[in-house]
């Protein structure tokens, strides 16, 4: 067999032309759809993404076979190499605590990333696990093949986001080699997504549903594995020496999310054999190291191995329609003989769609709106096999997407678009009712919102766009020009402390102010999950509610946080945009998913209320649904305990209309508590106005004397102590959206 070897024997370029199929004509090993021999070492071919043969034998790097010298591999420290009869020399590793023969690639890579496997891939190797398993964190067995993602190991500037092809347990939980283990997979989407794009631990064996039994990796020997993925209908196989072992689909009920490829700019590298551990400061725990030995790495952007064994439908999810809009999906197959021919079985399409019995092809121009009507589609290959599958097809009205607008600030330049979704272009905008602050404009042909507004208001309208085909939507929005004050949160004499989360270091965030002790961190190794939304300058961290990717303080029960050093009165303000109303953790909406209904901003109070105060938003008790913002502050005694300063719980408090003291949107608000000790007052704003005051709650004066070992804490509701992964974080009250400036400030600001 021809190899590709750097600095050896060289392919001629007509050679290699050949091998990866780029001359007509030539039959290759790998058939692509059709199937592959994995028996034998691998050859290129068009379907070929990276091929790694690690055949070197010798030095620190492994090459392409392919050709492409960016996704060359090289040695962490020192590589070690293997040998197996019949395909050559191999990658070995060694479960070492500095990762030292680890091979790593480039970062943010398309190809190693996937992002050329636009509808589908396979992720192979031959591996032979010599380690004797469970020497992971609690027992477990954990080993990672290849992927762009280190489960937040090694980051110390970058983001998570893309894929790990791993060895796991098969059963779940602790236990050795011996007790089998399964390929598997994991992807983790762009942090900058709200939606939770990814799989995180549905596609692990213990999860599959339908899981060939009595088949492990529970020895020493060489053994096929590969993980295969398809876009159209999110199914997830995997293979162990040929046999299909698990299919998995993110559309089944009960998955967590599906699968987009939306990383970007992460700092993670592409990684044989284990995650590199490495952290600032030196952090080596072992977890996920291979033992033993990796050859004939591939990656495709076809499914290589056969699906089903004989004609089946893809079961896709039909993609929504837009009324009047143009529509085309084609229907697929696994499996046919010979042509596809295909039939309407039951139900009827939307007026104005028909089904093309010969392609297969759905299309038209829907003329009515349907809710998941369903209809039953029959599929008949040459050899006489049939399937049929009922589909559920969705045809919305045209609309018009915003529903809040970011704030404006007076005095300074504001753009915003307004966009739409399933609207034939051109369209024509105008507004309704309503009138605009002075100064903002609306143009009629770009649907933008542009000016520099003058004064500070709250201006309400009504804004309709046309389209092309005379599909119309309108929406009532809110435009908040805020005071000049706020767009900027700066530090001045009377600042304690404040956190602008700016900088190239998104691990270590500093106090502006140059206190050390005061430095945010992770809570757990989640990489750096700040990212820009309109209506602020700059980058915040962006939390999905599950509280992992919080923050704290290295210190305890700071004096300077405690508020301690505010002697006559403080502000303790916060910009805040929440994710929505529903957030990423629980198990009251479904498994996954639960109603964000309070959320911790910052603050040493933690589930133990150890603490002396936080921060947050609730919508307990609420009148209309909004959030509004809340204060509990804790004494050394419980009769010095001043819990539930909020609106909701407190009404009576209220300034002003009730409907102004709630946040219903999803856009940027400031948020702010000012106090007094000589007056005893507590006050509560939204975006510079009281909305709530109240002196000595409960006849209760503010006595700030509790003593504790708590940590100071953004976005984090903690349950006990936490630094770098520890689990304390998963509990009741972690926020779900961005959190922007945070200011303590030794007087009253507002």
């Amino acid at each position: 067999m021809v190899r590709f070897e750097r600095g050896r024997d060289v392919l001629s370029i007509a050679a290699f032309a050949l091998l990866c199929g780029l001359v007509t004509g030539c039959p290759s090993l790998a058939g692509g759809d059709d199937g592959s021999d994995w028996r034998k070492p691998f050859r290129p071919d068009e379907h070929t993404v990276v091929l790694y043969h690690f055949d070197e034998s010798e030095g620190n790097d492994a090459y392409d076979a392919c050709g492409d010298a960016a996704l060359t591999l090289r040695a962490h420290k020192a590589a070690l190499w293997g040998s197996r009869p019949g395909f050559g020399s191999t990658a070995r590793f060694d479960r070492k605590a500095d990762d030292a023969d680890l091979r790593v690639g480039p970062t943010n890579n398309d190809k190693l990333h996937l992002k050329t496997c636009n509808k589908a891939w396979t992720v192979e190797a031959w591996v032979r696990y010599t380690g004797p398993g469970g020497q992971e964190q609690g027992g477990r067995t954990y080993a990672n093949i290849c992927g762009t993602d280190d489960e937040g190991f090694g980051l110390r500037e970058g983001m998570r986001g893309g894929y790990s092809f791993t060895l796991i347990l098969g059963r779940g939980g602790v236990g050795t080699r011996e007790d089998g283990l399964l390929p598997t997979g994991r992807f983790i989407a762009s942090s900058r997504s709200m939606e939770n794009f990814g799989t995180s631990d549905f596609l692990f064996p213990y999860r599959w549903p339908n899981k060939v039994k009595g088949r492990y990796i529970a020895d020493d020997k060489w053994h096929h594995v590969a993980w295969q993925f398809r876009y159209k209908d999110q199914l997830n196989t995997f293979f162990l020496d040929g046999h299909l072992m698990a299919k998995i689909s993110l559309h089944d009920p009960g998955s967590p999310d599906i699968i987009v490829n939306n990383t970007k700019d992460i700092c993670v590298p592409f990684v044989v054999g284990g995650w590199i551990h490495s952290q600032d400061p030196p952090f080596y725990i072992k977890s996920g190291n291979f033992e033993g030995e990796i050859d004939e790495l591939r990656i495709s952007k076809v499914m290589r191995y056969p699906v089903a064994h004989e004609l089946a439908i893809v079961r896709q999810k039909l993609p929504k329609a837009g009324l009047k809009i143009p529509y085309s999906v084609e229907m697929a197959t696994d499996a046919a003989e010979g042509s596809v021919g295909w039939k309407l079985r039951a139900g009827e399409l939307p007026k104005g769609l028909t089904l093309d019995e010969k392609r297969g092809v759905i299309h038209g121009t829907p003329l009515e709106e349907a809710l998941s009507r369903t209809v039953t589609i029959g599929a008949t290959d040459a050899g006489g096999k049939s399937d049929k599958h009922t589909f559920s097809l969705t045809v919305v009205h045209g609309r018009l997407v915003a529903r809040s607008l970011p704030p404006a600030f007076a005095g300074s330049a504001y753009q915003t678009a307004l966009k739409t979704t399933y609207m034939a272009k051109p369209a024509r905008w105008e507004i309704v009712a309503g009138t605009l602050p002075t100064g903002i404009a609306l143009n009629g042909a770009t649907g933008q919102l542009h000016g520099t507004p003058t004064e500070e208001c709250s201006a309400r309208v009504a804004i309709q766009v046309t389209d092309a085909n005379d599909v119309h939507d309108r929406t009532n929005l809110v435009l908040r020009v805020l005071p000049q004050e706020l767009r900027v949160i700066k530090a001045d004499a009377n600042t304690v402390v404040l956190y602008d989360w700016q900088g190239t270091n998104g691990k270590l965030i500093p106090d502006i102010m140059g206190n050390k002790d005061l430095t945010l961190t992770w809570t757990a190794m989640g990489g750096d999950r700040r990212v820009r939304w309109p209506g602020r300058e700059g980058r915040f961290p962006q939390d999905n509610g599950h509280g992992e990717h919080g923050w704290v303080t290295k210190v305890k029960g700071n004096a300077v946080l405690d508020l301690k050093t505010c002697k006559d009165e403080w502000t303790v303000e916060a910009w805040v945009r929440r994710g929505g109303p529903i957030q990423a953790y629980g198990k009251k909406v479904d498994k996954t998913h639960q109603p964000f209904d309070y959320g911790h901003i910052c603050g040493s109070y933690d589930n133990s209320k150890r603490g002396v105060w936080e921060l947050y938003l609730s919508d307990h008790d609420s009148p209309d649904g909004s959030m509004a913002l809340g204060v509990h502050f804790l004494g050394a005694e419980l009769d010095q305990a001043l819990m539930d300063l909020h609106p909701w719980k407190r009404p009576k408090g209220i300034v002003g209309d009730p409907k102004e003291a709630g946040i219903r949107d999803t856009e940027w608000h400031h948020v702010a508590w000012q106090y007094n000790y000589a007056k005893d007052l507590h006050q509560l704003f939204r975006d510079g106005k009281l909305i709530w005051h109240m002196q000595s709650p409960d006849g209760r004066k503010l006595v700030n004397n509790r003593q504790h070992a708590a940590q100071f804490s953004v976005s984090t509701r903690l349950t006990g102590d936490v630094l770098y992964g520890v689990n304390n974080f998963l509990g009741f009250g972690n926020f779900f959206g961005q959190i922007g400036e945070i200011r303590i400030s030794n007087t009253r600001r507002y």
